[in-house]
């Protein structure tokens, strides 16, 4: 059985900045182990890519493997948005973002 989730009152901006996947997520409660209440935010809905022909395309190299981060820093000026890579080259474990894959960059974020 899933556990019941309040929402609560708590703006979200209290948490997370506004490239944040979450940040248009209302904060809530669970109940967690032992009956304790857990703070969380509602469900992450992925959205499908916005394919652009002014995406660019990069190789991960030595400097970035397993740092998106330092992908997205790169390119947007800011290391907020390598989620934004992650999720819209289809990769979901860190370890996949290695030497050699080819990334699109997305234009829109």
């Amino acid at each position: 059985m899933a556990n019941k989730a309040e929402i609560t009152n708590i703006p979200v901006s209290k948490y997370t900045d506004v490239t944040s996947r979450y940040a248009n997520s209302d904060v809530i409660y669970y109940n967690g182990p032992n009956n304790k209440k857990v703070l969380t935010f509602s469900t992450y809905k992925r959205n499908p890519p916005q394919i652009s022909v002014e995406d660019k395309f990069t190789i991960v190299t030595a400097a970035s493997q397993y740092r998106p981060d330092i992908v997205s820093n790169a390119q947007y000026g800011v290391p907020h948005f390598w989620w934004k890579i992650m999720e819209f080259n289809n990769i979901h474990d860190i370890m996949d973002f290695k030497i050699g894959v080819t990334i699109r960059l997305p234009t829109a974020i």
